[in-house]
């Protein structure tokens, strides 16, 4: 072969291996482990549960004595209709298990603890699956985690949240029915500093913890708020933290972020590296079992104050589509102590706030706290017998969602009083709400679920959200 001849032949090989290249790293920034829209590309997988199946959500479990042998006729109706369903999900907030022969070391402002006979309580009320990611996860170190997700795997109650790694933690949990096996994937967008689990990275060992949800928070202000804190950070400004351009919309100034918008409140931006980790979970747990349930605990809202406050921040309601579009047939949002509304999604049913199912529970306190909080006493005073927890805090809602065939037929909606005004033996424990009480409760969600164009009939004492 002539020289020339030859040295176009290596130019076209040449440029044909940089057209490979080219290609290969446009499919991979197009499938870059950030982007949540990879796992949104097809169809999902339809739920495949045989026959008759219902799924019954509640709230957090926020209780540190067993409950379900006592001797109590409303609650045990309660837990006969949990029992009946095929398979019953919750949040257990704060972490169960023996502190005599715990070997770890309690963290923050107050530590949730439950006795370690609970995961078995679990089992015999009829809950099958529980979240262990909340903001309490860690309030006693990995140890405490795991020691707690260890008696749930004795006594027969699947988990899913935490792990020794993050892979882990973001896995679903599976629970085997005689129709189908329900996997449930669980994260926290509400979690406290050191409490996300992290894979190995090099020579990094991993660290244990739970799955979270990072996000940004941004608050929205009028143009003449923006002003003012332009005017004050200018004032402040130092060659490290130089001052804001004049034009700027967005600008971060002590710790917070400020954009300019038409209407007031506050903005959350999901860090794109674990949304897109959860939807790919969410995904991996429908190729592995029959119906999927995502659930995650949120504190924020859109004002800042999570309880009491009926309209979910603006994430969740992105976060949930996208948990139906990357295959997940039933959505339970938890953590504000008090009811949201309902949506039906593409024929799903999205619960965005299920607040309490039980409130008895036992906070621990260590020195520093104490010290802190009561430096005069040196110790905290008793507990005050008197209800002092808003009402709405034990307004909750058991919800039983019906399917046939993996389509959802209806949603069944009993709602729960946990009883504020009774002695404090008695309070904070699930009785289905009298004729009045439950009508209270249902046209609060009915109001709070308007907003996504859902209807719920009202029959007698239960709701009803049918599905056309």
């Amino acid at each position: 072969m002539c020289p020339t001849v030859r040295a176009n032949a290596d130019r076209a090989i040449l440029a044909a291996l940089l057209l490979l290249l080219a290609a290969g790293a446009s499919a991979q920034a197009a499938a870059a482990p950030d982007d949540p829209q990879q796992f949104l590309q097809g169809p999902p997988k339809p739920a495949s549960v045989r026959g008759k199946f219902s799924v019954a959500s509640v709230g957090d479990l926020l209780l540190a004595r067993p409950q379900s042998q006592t001797a109590d006729p409303d609650l045990q109706k309660v837990l006969t209709l949990l029992r009946s369903a095929d398979v019953a999900i919750a949040n257990q907030e704060g972490m169960a298990f023996d502190l005599k022969t715990y070997r770890g070391w309690a963290y923050g402002d107050g530590q949730v603890w439950a006795y370690p006979s609970m995961a078995r309580d679990y089992k015999a009320m009829g809950i099958d699956m529980v979240s262990v990611a909340n903001n309490h996860s860690m309030d006693w170190g990995p140890i405490g985690l795991f020691d707690s997700m260890s008696l749930l795997d004795a006594a027969g109650v699947a988990h899913a949240g935490g792990g020794r790694d993050l892979r882990e933690a973001r896995s679903a949990g599976f629970f085997d029915t005689p129709k189908g096996r329900v996997g449930l994937v669980a994260t926290a967008s509400t979690f406290k500093v050191n409490a996300s689990a992290d894979d190995a990275f090099e020579e990094t060992p991993a660290r244990p913890g739970i799955s979270t949800l990072r996000t940004e928070t941004i608050h929205l202000i009028t143009a003449e708020q923006m002003a003012a804190i332009k005017h004050l950070a200018t004032e402040l400004a130092s060659p490290l933290k130089p001052a804001p351009a004049p034009e700027a919309q967005q600008i971060s100034f002590g710790g917070e972020t400020y954009r300019v918008a038409e209407r007031p409140g506050l903005h959350y931006e999901m860090d794109l590296y674990d949304h897109a980790g959860l939807l790919k979970a969410v995904l991996d747990a429908k190729a592995q079992s029959d119906l999927v349930v995502f659930h995650i605990h949120a504190h924020e809202s859109p004002t800042g104050v999570d309880d009491d406050t009926p309209e979910p921040p603006d994430f969740l309601v992105k976060l949930f589509h996208d948990a139906v579009d990357a295959g997940a047939d039933l959505v339970m949002g938890g953590g504000p102590h008090s009811l949201r509304g309902i949506e039906i999604y593409k024929g799903k049913p999205v619960l965005y706030g299920l607040g309490l199912f039980f409130f008895k529970p036992t906070i621990k306190a260590i020195q520093e706290t104490v010290l802190q909080k009561y430096s005069d006493e040196g110790y905290p005073p008793p507990p005050d017998p008197r209800p002092h927890s808003p009402d709405l805090w034990y307004d909750s809602v058991l919800v039983m969602s019906d399917f046939d065939g993996g389509k959802l037929e209806r949603v069944r909606l009993y709602p729960i009083d946990l009883k504020n005004m009774v002695p404090p033996g008695s309070r904070g424990v699930p009785h289905f709400a009298t004729p009045e009480k439950a009508r209270q409760i249902l046209e609060t969600l009915q109001r709070d679920s308007s907003q996504f164009g859902t209807t719920i009939a009202v029959h007698g004492a239960m709701g009803v959200i049918s599905i056309p």
